[in-house]
């Protein structure tokens, strides 16, 4: 019994005094937004990743070469340290040593600068206006507004700081930073160091930029790691249904805006308004109508105007409660396809056509999607009513209908010198006038060209389209037929079907 006693207590003390192992040594302000960054330089907060650290700084000491780090926190499996300013550009070693054991020596580099934007989470910055006021998508800056940036690895001060002083006020940089927002160099006012490792940038938002742009922080020809700065106005306008063509559109298609500002509140199913919420949009000055405002995402939904040209370049207007946003340039293509998707909740990276069964409600997809969309399957085999919930995959011969959107102008019965459906109103849902495209869709499923039945605006919609066509003979079966659908002269638009024979 004595002899067990003994070795349960050498047992104990060997656990205490276990080794402290380094793994990684990375960018602090990174690290926060879930980046392992290992560009270090003197005077950065760099995290230690590793085991056996302890729970005290007291019982903690690091050295970087030949200088002593400030350990700032401490847990069992990372230590947060400021590097020395005296350290040594260059490869030194990092030891950590816990009660007087240290661990095997892990080489860091160090360079002379390693500018970085603060993070607090992978979608924060640490940039905040005049007022104190973080700056978010939500709460966006606008261009000319004064902005302050906390930052880390800018290097020394003039006069030169001591390590690990904190200052009541920033000290100057002994060389300014640049900062670039949208692309745009942005006006530096005030640059400082104001303690444990963190450095202060004021700057001034140029003109001309607006939405969700890149800012980059330079120093000595280094760049800091690309960050998003939320402003006011559009990031981006992209097709509806696929959320591609980025920047270009065909009249009457139904697009996507991404906006900054758009306040809390979501407002789906909005159509015909133009103005929602105090949020508007204008093409060429023509107000667009919005289908839904999904403010909680900065989208909004909406059918860009018939009576704008098919070509060339026109200016697209935000507004919102705030003001209304710079001009943002939207080049118009005569059609711009993209098919809608069917989401499966079994396979997030599936890109399923929306499709049905002519003249039914039944949806065509595999079965799989069908089960996890808890949708009723065998639709021909059980004799389902035509307008139930139903779905199953098509079959050579049958005739299916897919939802599209941006296949350019739709006249009555596709008469080139008709009238296209009017900005703001939906075609007859009871087919009484069919608002048929212009030009032919050119489909293609697994390869094999199809013949197009119908195409046109769907009954009782704007900005969808229907395509109808007869599933070809000899096309290659399974859950994920490609399927493609282009305009002449236009891009193409790609999804799948499923198909089976039986």
């Amino acid at each position: 019994m004595k002899n067990l006693f003994l070795l349960i207590l050498a047992g104990a003390g060997a656990l205490v005094a276990q080794t402290p192992t380094v793994t990684a040594v990375v960018n602090t302000a990174e690290l926060n937004g879930g980046i392992e960054d290992t560009r270090l330089c003197p005077g950065i907060i760099a995290t230690i990743l590793g085991t056996n650290f302890g729970s005290s700084s007291s019982n903690v000491t690091v050295t970087v070469g030949r200088t002593n780090a400030a350990p700032v926190q401490v847990s069992p499996n990372r230590i947060d340290v400021q590097i020395s300013f005296d350290a040594t550009v260059g490869k030194p070693w990092l030891t950590v040593t816990v009660g007087g054991i240290a661990s095997t020596p892990f080489i860091i580099t160090l360079t002379g600068v390693a500018p970085t934007v603060g993070l607090t989470g992978p979608s924060a910055v640490d940039i905040f206006s005049a007022m104190n006021v973080q700056v978010t998508a939500a709460a966006p800056a606008h261009p000319g507004d004064t902005l302050i940036l906390y930052g880390a690895g800018l290097g020394q001060t003039n006069p030169a700081t001591t390590d690990f002083q904190v200052y009541s006020s920033p000290v100057l940089l002994a060389t300014i930073p640049t900062v670039t927002v949208g692309g745009e160099r942005a006006e530096v006012t005030f640059a400082g160091y104001g303690g444990a490792g963190v450095y202060q940038i004021h700057f001034i938002v140029p003109n001309g930029v607006q939405g969700s742009v890149p800012l980059i922080l330079s120093i000595d020809g280094q760049d800091s790691p690309l960050v998003t700065l939320p402003l006011t106005g559009i990031s981006a306008i992209v097709n509806g249904s696929s959320f591609l063509n980025t920047g270009t559109a065909a009249p009457g298609e139904y697009v996507s805006l991404f906006a900054n500002g758009l306040g809390s509140k979501d407002q789906l199913d909005a159509f015909p308004s133009t103005v929602v919420q105090g949020v508007s949009v204008t093409f060429n000055g023509i107000s667009a109508p919005i289908a839904d405002l999904v403010a909680g995402r900065g989208q909004i939904n909406l059918i860009v105007p018939s009576e704008l040209p098919a070509t060339g370049t026109v200016q697209v207007q935000l507004t919102t409660p705030t003001g209304t946003g710079a001009s943002f340039p939207l080049i118009m293509n005569a059609a711009a396809p993209g098919i809608f998707l069917i989401n499966d909740p079994s396979n997030a990276k599936a890109d399923i056509a929306a499709a049905e069964f002519v003249n039914t409600a039944w949806l065509v997809v595999p079965s799989s999607a069908a089960a996890a969309l808890g949708i009723a399957q065998n639709c021909t085999a059980s004799m389902a009513n035509p307008l139930s919930s139903c779905a199953q995959p098509a079959a050579p011969g049958d005739i299916v209908e897919i939802y599209v959107t941006g296949l350019g102008e739709a006249t009555p019965k596709g008469d080139p010198d008709g009238t296209p459906l009017a900005t703001g109103v939906v075609a007859p849902a009871n087919g009484s006038v069919l608002y048929e495209t212009i030009a032919t869709p050119i489909v293609e499923l697994g390869g094999i060209p199809v013949t197009v039945l119908f195409s046109g605006i769907t009954p009782g919609t704007a900005g969808e389209y229907q395509i109808d066509f007869t599933v070809p003979t000899g096309v290659t079966e399974g859950d994920s037929v490609p399927l493609t659908v282009s305009m002449p002269g236009s891009t193409t638009a790609t999804a799948t079907m499923a198909i089976h024979s039986s």
